[in-house]
């Protein structure tokens, strides 16, 4: 088959979920022998190039994020139509609009939603209701829409009366032990520091854990590690800077081997997270087995099951109350990170995620 993914950031995931997502899932595809361009969002000036066998057609970069995405959707749209793709595969929920005209054209389209995004405070009111009102069209413009979460699926099939097809996020499964000479690189020894990594928007409630973690007898004994950054903005990025102690430490963006060893050396992985669908850098803690702390909203409990300790969400005294817990429970440590591991290796692998995802191409086209 010949696949397109349009609407993202492009791969190497460099800022996402879905990124993530089309990264890991096009590469297997790719493997299987199937061929598969990711439109992605650059500023290099170089149209074409390729990573580990995906074909990348570059699309120019806005610094508004309001207009980055449609602006790109377009263009995407624009240059896939005349090409003999077999399935289109857009992300996002500002994708049925663009969406609607290779449908129209019938072409094969698939479209995959992440959490409803309108309820995002940092969004404002006019993108929540262009968001909503889009969110809605998904459901009956393609083909076939896509959600990782069950609780999302659920949500879309009581609101919308249609629901989506489930395929989870994955993660990789990989053994503890870090590299010292990279945790070095970032000032810290392993199981001797909490870690989060994810943008920094408020939705991702990096504030509760910032002032949970200053009140909490953890930030005397073990810094707080922060990867991330919002690349459309950075007023909330100093909010955070200006609550943090300075037991907290911002580490910006972290990519690749230096990603992996972080995760593998840290004591705790936090997520306090207001609103999620699945959060993939959740599953890649729990892959990296970690015990997980996060708050207690239905995308974490989904993904965590038993296997995880939960918050109630925005309770910074609850979340407290845990970190300081757990510092001092390392066997109760060691126990989460064993069933950590545990449920990504059976519900939440890349191999099976790509799996899915190629069944359901070749049931819309008509191939076994």
């Amino acid at each position: 088959m010949k696949i397109a993914y349009l609407n993202t950031v492009g791969i190497p995931a460099r800022y996402g979920g879905f990124e993530t997502s089309v990264e890991e899932v096009s590469t297997r595809l790719v493997r299987k022998g199937h061929e598969v361009t990711v439109y992605c969002g650059s500023n290099s000036g170089a149209k074409y190039s390729s990573y580990e066998g995906v074909n990348l057609i570059n699309l120019p970069r806005v610094s508004s994020k309001f207009l980055d995405f449609p602006l790109r959707c377009l263009l995407a749209t624009i240059d896939a139509m005349p090409r003999d793709f077999d399935i289109l595969h857009y992300h996002d929920e500002y994708s049925p609009v663009f969406a609607s005209v290779p449908r129209v054209l019938s072409r094969t389209v698939v479209i995959t939603l992440g959490a409803p995004n309108w309820n995002r405070s940092s969004y404002p009111w006019l993108a929540q209701f262009l968001l909503r009102s889009s969110s809605r069209l998904a459901m009956y413009v393609p083909h076939a829409t896509t959600v990782d979460s069950c609780w999302v699926r659920e949500w879309y099939h009581a609101t919308f009366g249609k629901a989506p097809v489930y395929i989870p996020h994955g993660a990789r499964v990989m053994p503890r032990g870090a590299d010292p000479v990279v945790l070095q690189r970032y000032g810290v020894e392993e199981d001797r520091y909490v870690l989060f990594v994810g943008r920094l928007v408020s939705e991702k409630g990096v504030h509760h854990l910032i002032r949970a973690f200053n009140q909490s007898s953890v930030q005397s004994e073990l810094p707080l590690i922060i990867v991330g950054r919002d690349p459309y903005g950075g007023a909330y990025e100093l909010s955070l800077k200006k609550i943090a102690k300075k037991n907290v430490r911002f580490l910006g963006y972290v990519y690749g081997a230096d990603m992996d060893n972080l995760f593998k050396g840290a004591y705790l992985y936090v997520s306090a997270s207001e609103l999620e669908g699945t959060s993939p850098a959740l599953l890649s803690a729990m892959g990296f087995g970690n015990c997980v702390i996060v708050s207690d909203i239905p995308g974490n409990l989904e993904v965590v099951g038993d296997a995880g300790v939960t918050f109630k969400n925005r309770d910074c005294h609850d979340l407290s109350d845990k970190l300081s817990y757990l510092t001092s429970s390392p066997d109760v440590v060691r126990e989460y990170r064993k069933r950590a591991v545990e449920r990504i290796t059976r519900f939440y692998t890349w191999d099976s995620v790509a799996e899915r995802m190629e069944r359901l191409y070749s049931s819309l086209i008509g191939e076994p």
